[in-house]
């Protein structure tokens, strides 16, 4: 996926890097483990294209890789990546539905 950088250059980076994506003042953001970029579409259209792979949106500003949730926070509302010191917001309405994926995700584990 081609993104922008800080300094306006463009950059190649792989789909499985990608722990998240937000959107803030009109810009549409791709966050990884190395960093933040501009990605030049929007989230309704991220969603559509990325929905097949495990992505979801957890709330206005976000389109999530379930595959790389770590964890949630209840109490500040968030979800935690693996191997990433970086997080996104859950919406109210969208709690349940994290908590659930979470716990199968444990259940299957488990099994």
């Amino acid at each position: 996926m081609r993104v922008l950088q800080n300094d306006g250059s463009s950059l190649d980076i792989r789909e499985e890097d990608i722990l998240y994506f937000s959107s803030f003042k009109n810009a549409i953001f791709v966050h990884t483990k190395e960093g933040e970029f501009v990605l030049p579409t929007t989230l309704s259209d991220l969603l559509i294209a990325y929905k097949g792979k495990g992505f979801e949106r957890l709330d206005r500003n976000n389109v999530v890789s379930l595959d790389k949730v770590d964890k949630y926070d209840a109490e500040r509302k968030i979800v935690h990546f693996s191997q990433a010191e970086q997080f996104a917001t859950v919406s109210e309405s969208n709690e349940p539905r994290i908590k659930r994926f979470l716990a199968s995700r444990i259940k299957e584990s488990a099994d």
